[in-house]
């Protein structure tokens, strides 16, 4: 890993050495009890650390306690920052970003159920910080749970401002963490800190895991993304270096072969067992209709449902199916995504498949053809019809 070429500070309105800590919960103050006294215990420079907090709108729990003001004193700044519930924990975490935007120059990112447990934690952050002025870094602690990735992301504030956010807000669960952390290994910016943040009662299952596979082939999908955000690092990194930046994008392109592999390797069956093994939720709980995870599906089966279009339009019916594929597996089924699948079939030859897929389109959403056309003649007729009268009744009055 190479040191940054351009060692300009950043904005001058960002506290140096600041440290914002976004954190989110839901109904376990005395998860944060735990947390808060952690803080006090371990946080070096309390006057250079802040604490924003996301809570739910509708999380009693944690609302009564800020009220009470029975939570510890953990001897650093906190913002209650109250919202409504979103539909992915990333989006809690950019939220509490926007709302904390030209604070700090380093932003660490957790949950409510991790301990700080290294005295001096926040140091070693401003220290390796140090060795990265230009802010475009980032850099995560060790995690008992995982071997070697970041998932408690810490990113510079310049970073973030380089992407545009801090997560994407795509995902309800998991991937979030994820994404930064291919992100920077692509861009060549990502360091292991050594300081723990240990999980609050042991390991949980995940609160909002379902339909594992369809988030997961969706995941896989969006690696264009991922690469074109290192490839704004690398630029913000070496911006008159051509011979460094050219390398940079060199060892890019040869990272993202490992994640390509990822997606031809996927198995439908291992993401059902993920998913089994890591939910919360039990298999009736799953069935329910939850609206705020109906919203957030739906909104990602549009995006691809136009993105498929756009590709068949194109007649690039194979990375079109590729995408349906994955609508497949999503919880909403919808027409125009199973007629889009028979093009592609049709325009790749499997005309058998089509036929298949056009059945079940019909028996799952009737047209009632036959109906339909009398209907349109009907129409027809009764507008014609309106339109003689009219006519014949404007002439008279104009004859009077």
């Amino acid at each position: 890993m190479t040191r940054p070429e351009n060692s300009s500070a950043p904005d001058a309105a960002i506290c140096k050495g600041k440290i914002v800590i976004v954190l989110a919960t839901r109904g376990r103050p005395d998860f944060l009890v735990d947390v808060f006294n952690s803080l006090r215990d371990t946080t070096a420079r309390k006057d250079l650390t802040g604490l924003w907090i996301y809570v739910d709108d509708d999380d009693v729990a944690t609302r009564r306690a800020i009220e009470k003001k029975s939570l510890p004193n953990p001897g650093i700044a906190v913002h209650w920052h109250i919202g409504p519930q979103p539909g992915g924990l990333g989006e809690t975490h950019h939220a509490l970003w926007q709302a904390s935007r030209g604070t700090a120059e380093i932003y660490v990112t957790t949950v409510d159920d991790a301990r700080f447990d290294t005295p001096g934690w926040d140091e070693i952050v401003r220290a390796k910080y140090r060795e990265y002025p230009d802010g475009l870094l980032l850099a995560f602690p060790h995690d008992p749970n995982t071997a070697d990735q970041a998932t408690y992301p810490i990113l510079g504030n310049n970073w973030i401002e380089t992407i545009g956010h801090l997560y994407p807000g795509y995902f309800p669960y998991w991937f979030d963490d994820k994404w930064v952390d291919e992100v920077g290994r692509m861009a060549g910016r990502c360091v292991k800190l050594p300081f723990n943040l240990s999980p609050i009662g042991g390991k949980g299952r995940t609160k909002r895991m379902r339909n594992h596979a369809f988030w997961t082939r969706f995941y896989l999908l969006t690696l264009d993304e991922r690469k074109e955000a290192a490839r704004k690092l690398i630029t913000a990194m070496h911006p008159t270096d051509e011979t460094k930046r050219a390398a940079a994008l060199a060892s890019l392109e040869a990272i993202s072969k490992k994640y390509e592999l990822e997606k031809e390797n996927f198995s439908d069956a291992y993401g059902v067992f993920q998913e089994e093994r890591h939910t919360e939720l039990t298999p009736e709980e799953r069935l329910k209709f939850n609206p705020k995870y109906f919203a957030h599906e739906a909104k990602i089966v549009g995006r691809l449902i136009t993105r498929a279009a756009e590709l068949v339009a194109k007649k690039q019916f194979a990375e079109a199916k590729e995408i349906l594929d994955c609508v497949q597996l999503s919880d909403i089924k919808v027409r125009q995504a199973h007629a889009l699948m028979v093009e592609c079939l049709c325009g790749l030859g499997r005309n058998a498949e089509a036929d298949r897929i056009n059945f079940e389109t019909v028996s799952g959403w009737p047209q009632m053809n036959s109906l339909r056309r009398l209907f349109r003649f009907l129409g027809m007729v009764i507008n014609d019809g309106k339109r003689m009268l009219l006519g014949l009744t404007s002439k008279g009055k104009q004859g009077k």
